[in-house]
């Protein structure tokens, strides 16, 4: 339990801090996935809806653990040490990052896979 200034307990949970931040690498790691959907580079496109669909799964990863990453290390940064604060911020960045890029895997999953769906 840790003591504020006008003394009111507050509660922290310890592995906070620490599940964002594998949260937010996770998200960062599983973007290279997307690739494999992209045949031919990242101007391609998917080739069927399998590989919009792997782009919608990657994405969807990108985004929510990204975001969700950066939530809990937003709540767990108050109790750490320094050298978990710097590692807190530079995750928070990766994840902002892998939070982008999983935002363009969705659009470009979801509009290919309308394509892939209407023949």
């Amino acid at each position: 339990m840790i003591e504020t200034p006008d003394n009111a307990p507050v509660q922290s949970q310890p592995g906070q801090l620490e599940t964002g931040l594998w949260l937010c690498w996770l998200s960062f790691l599983g973007l290279p996935l997307g690739l494999l959907a992209i045949g031919g580079g990242p101007c391609a496109g998917p080739r069927n809806a399998a590989g919009s669909a792997i782009l919608l799964a990657v994405g969807t990863i990108g985004v929510g653990g990204g975001l969700s990453g950066i939530a809990k290390i937003l709540w767990g940064i108050k109790t750490a040490s320094i050298p978990l604060r710097v590692a807190g911020v530079l995750s928070a960045a990766v994840a902002g990052l892998a939070s982008l890029v999983g935002g363009f895997y969705l659009f470009v999953g979801y509009q290919s896979l309308q394509v892939f769906l209407r023949d």
